[in-house]
């Protein structure tokens, strides 16, 4: 079964929505945006089902609990566009709402991506990881450094200035000891999804996160 999805459409969307980010034009455009949402889940449903097949944590998701909704809260933001920009999704225990590591696709113009892991962690889960790669650096770096991890993903993540308190300066996993989420990124363009099935091809890009996933989410056990 190939794609339904038009991505060059739900960007061309997009890129109006952008321009007129308000509620008149949204309720004005609303039956494009239903008939470019709907296989859009259609979509997404099948991509949680073929990483399914190599990830337990996939197994059995709605797809209503993993893809975001196009409204945004505005109520304590600056921004008070009432529209995202992006139609995105996360795939792993828990939907969107997962505090666990995932997988993340985020389609928006100029801005395409899989990415994966953990973001903004608690407190005692961020000090968790960090001790959790202190202590298993060897696997930590066996994974990070698989040619098709590194092949595609390269790391994201808001980082601290200076060593966190108690941790030795010199340490040889400082890049990522000083890491305040731990999130991985490949970033695509427009014409990574010309292809006969994209939800194939995304799955398959996105199944070098799984010993990554695995390993973050130790903390979890």
């Amino acid at each position: 079964m190939k794609s339904e999805s038009d991505i060059p459409q739900v960007l061309a969307f997009l890129r109006q929505l952008e321009l007129n980010n308000d509620r008149p034009w949204f309720k004005d455009h609303k039956d494009l945006y239903d008939s470019l949402r709907a296989p859009w889940e259609r979509d997404m449903e099948r991509l949680i089902g073929r990483v399914a097949e190599f990830d337990d944590n996939a197994a059995g998701l709605p797809v209503k609990d993993c893809v975001y909704r196009i409204y945004r809260d505005v109520r304590f933001s600056k921004n008070k566009a009432p529209y995202k920009n992006y139609f995105s999704g996360v795939i792993g225990r828990g939907g969107r709402h997962t505090v666990m590591s995932g997988y993340y696709l985020h389609i928006q113009p100029d801005n395409i991506m899989i990415a994966g892991g953990i973001w903004w962690p608690e407190k005692h889960i961020l000090t968790q990881l960090r001790n959790l790669i202190d202590a298993e650096a060897d696997e930590f770096l066996k994974i990070i450094q698989n040619p098709e991890f590194t092949s595609r993903y390269v790391w994201q993540s808001d980082t601290l200035k200076t060593m966190p308190k108690d941790w030795p300066r010199t340490h040889p996993l400082e890049q990522f000891i000083k890491m305040k989420e731990y999130i991985v990124a490949m970033h695509l363009n427009e014409e990574y999804f010309d292809c006969d099935d994209w939800v194939e091809r995304v799955a398959g890009d996105m199944r070098p996160l799984k010993p990554l996933h695995d390993f973050l989410n130790y903390v979890f056990d």
